[in-house]
């Protein structure tokens, strides 16, 4: 009997493809080099990669909408603010007004030049006080507090 040749060759194959390292990519390694164990691995990977980078993409959108919500509150703040600082404004300028008026009633009644001299001392102080932008307008008006009460006594000393 004749040994056949032709057994060699797919016995060197087989043996090349059982020895050669498998692969989890089907692009690499052909039909017969692919591995179920490693494309599941590849897959894992993958996997933790894309919840990693949800979780990282989650974190992000709560920290935006933290600080959207800052935002938001801080100008609520400010807007309420500057209501309040612009009604304070306005406050100041009544009083100032009504101050203005009691000291040119003291001075239109003034019997002296001394008296109306006095009075026009106190509207220039009112006035001055009313003017001085850096300061709040609350501050403004409890500083003109003490002065209306000199007007006031003032006008009661001219009424007797």
């Amino acid at each position: 009997m004749k040994p056949r040749a032709g057994w060699a060759a797919p016995a060197i194959a087989l043996a090349a493809l059982t020895a050669c390292e498998t692969t989890g990519d089907p692009r690499q390694g052909g039909l017969f080099g692919w591995s179920e164990s490693k494309a599941r691995e590849r897959k894992e990977q993958r996997q933790t990669r894309v919840a990693r980078a949800e979780t990282e993409l989650n974190r992000e959108n709560a920290q935006g909408a933290a600080l959207e919500s800052r935002g938001e509150t801080a100008t609520k703040s400010l807007g309420a603010a500057q209501a309040r600082q612009s009604q304070d404004e306005k406050d100041l300028r009544s009083y100032e007004a009504s101050l203005l008026e009691k000291v040119d009633r003291l001075e239109q009644r003034s019997p002296t030049d001394a008296t109306a001299s006095r009075a026009r001392v106190y509207r220039l102080k009112v006035s001055n006080i009313a003017a001085q932008q850096a300061t709040p307008p609350r501050s403004r008006a409890e500083r003109l507090k003490p002065l209306e009460t000199e007007i006031d006594a003032a006008l009661a000393r001219q009424n007797r």
